[in-house]
């Protein structure tokens, strides 16, 4: 089991344990986003402070009823987060960041701006840092036959503007464990608590309160899940970060029976509600690459 002291440290970029798959192969393989769970990242990103266009009172009442809560019941906790952002979150704008070991290799850490809307599902994504700096992907429910639009970097994006990709092909499930169509906070909250449900059915369920960390800024409530060994299991030790604000799950951390980590995934300068259009994942929008001209 993962002490708390071992929480999430990410190793820094040239160390041995992180290797990064070719850059043309990103092109093709970093479209499937994962959700449900991670490791760590330590920097401190700048912007906005969240915002909601429906600022109602959080479940229960106030921080310190939610942070009682968050003890006497955490699996409650979990399923109140989910229902809030099932609720009031229709879309948001954010800093995306994850690690992923595929295969046993542990990849290098990737950071996105993002782009998300609930209804159609929609999600934009450029990437802001190497390997693959500067690739777009856009996926849109119900649109251009079900792939999403890729705009490769460097070199590729000058020959090929725009790449369609089977979301659920070899190619993209090859390089990440979950596809775009599972991308974003509400599916990785929702993943989460319902594994958590299964297992206190079963009986196999540890999951405590661990306290407030201010980790990307904002403090969040962390909980620190622990499942056995058993089939249908995704991980040993799964740490998981609520914003004791706004209520949606920002990170998570997660570790296999071994100790190792499995993935990473943190959300940080959010704006919530902000009112993202048709135009913010539409390749011809001028603001992105797609275009020529």
């Amino acid at each position: 089991m993962v002490e708390p002291s071992k929480w999430p440290r990410v190793a820094q970029p040239g160390k041995r344990r992180f290797r990064c798959a070719p850059r043309a192969a990103g092109v093709l393989a970093l479209i499937s986003v994962c959700v449900a769970i991670g490791a760590a990242f330590c920097a401190e990103p700048s912007g906005p402070k969240p915002l909601l266009s429906t600022p109602s009172p959080v479940y229960p009442k106030g921080p310190e009823e939610m942070e009682a809560l968050a003890r006497t019941d955490p699996l409650r906790l979990l399923q109140v987060a989910r229902d809030w952002h099932g609720e009031r979150i229709v879309g948001y704008t954010c800093r995306f960041q994850k690690v992923e070991n595929i295969d046993g290799e542990l990849r290098k850490p990737e950071t996105m701006r993002m782009k998300f809307r609930k209804t159609p599902f929609s999600v934009y994504l450029k990437w802001i840092s190497d390997p693959s700096k500067d690739q777009e992907v856009i996926y849109v429910e119900g649109a251009n036959k079900g792939k999403a639009v890729v705009h490769p970097p460097g070199i590729l994006g000058i020959l090929f503007r725009r790449v369609s990709i089977d979301p659920f092909g070899k190619t993209a499930t090859k390089h990440s464990r979950r596809p775009i169509t599972m991308a974003g906070m509400e599916n990785m909250i929702s993943l989460i608590t319902g594994q958590s449900e299964e297992a206190k059915a079963k009986g196999d369920l540890t999951l405590t309160y661990e306290g407030i960390r201010h980790d990307g800024g904002r403090p969040s409530y962390v909980l620190k899940r622990v499942l056995p060994e058993k089939k249908g299991y995704p991980c040993e030790v799964l740490i998981i970060y609520i914003d004791t604000e706004y209520l949606v799950c920002v990170r998570t951390d997660a570790y296999d029976w071994g100790g190792e980590l499995q993935s990473h995934y943190f959300y940080t300068d959010l704006a919530l509600n902000p009112g993202v259009t048709n135009e913010d994942f539409d390749p011809d929008n001028r603001a992105y690459a797609y275009r020529l001209f």
